[in-house]
């Protein structure tokens, strides 16, 4: 059994959301649709006890929640990097069983990207979820066992959802089916458009601002 020896873990390390070293592992959900409720959410089954792609399993008993509950946000494909990636929150992050089991409420009003995601995960056209963690004890596999490590407790960082809008052909499923809207992929669009557009503005300004640097540093240097 390994106890914070994350130097074992090299190929497998990635840099988290919150700059922590961790892993990332991408598991097959189920959702359902709350009958109570009007509201856009779906409770998912994000993570159990079945091998994953690498031949692991995460133990639904270690799961470490605290430091995600105090920020329980949902993203798309881990992508952090502007408030447009946020699709939504979880209001329930609990253990039930050998589950990891959360109640995804989408920023739908706020966010087409959001809107998107929902119509897709409603309409049973993703069935995929990725959490981050940060593995605290585990233990390697033998030649007897179907997996290669099991770990026995993991702080939760991350939970994304995965594929939006990546997927062209579930987009265009469900575009027939009706769950997700031509106008919200327009106003993604458009949102996405806007995002480029500052990225280019801004590039464009600190490229000139190095140039003007550069132009100043060289004057003041002549003899």
């Amino acid at each position: 059994m390994n106890t914070h020896n994350l130097a074992q873990l090299t190929h497998r390390l990635c840099t988290l959301g919150n700059g922590q070293k961790g892993l990332r592992t991408q598991l097959p959900v189920e959702v359902t649709i709350p009958a109570e409720s009007t509201d856009p959410v779906i409770d998912i089954r994000v993570s159990d006890e079945t091998v994953d792609r690498y031949g692991e399993i995460i133990s639904a008993s270690g799961w470490r929640l605290d430091h995600y509950r105090n920020n329980p946000v949902i993203q798309n494909a881990h992508q952090y990097g502007d408030v447009i990636f946020t699709l939504g929150k979880a209001l329930r992050t609990e253990v039930v069983g050998s589950a990891l089991v959360q109640r995804w409420q989408f920023a739908i009003e706020a966010n087409p990207y959001a809107r998107i995601a929902y119509g897709l995960y409603r309409g049973g056209f993703l069935n995929t979820a990725s959490v981050g963690f940060i593995p605290i004890r585990w233990e390697d596999g033998t030649q007897q066992t179907a997996w290669t490590r099991k770990y026995l407790e993991q702080e939760l960082l991350e939970v994304s959802a995965v594929g939006i809008p990546a997927n062209p052909n579930a987009l265009m499923l469900a575009l027939k089916s009706g769950a997700v809207d031509t106008q919200d992929l327009d106003q993604l669009r458009n949102v996405l458009n806007g995002v480029a557009a500052e990225v280019t503005r801004l590039t464009k300004r600190e490229r000139n601002q190095s140039l003007l640097t550069s132009v100043a540093t060289r004057t003041h240097t002549l003899p």
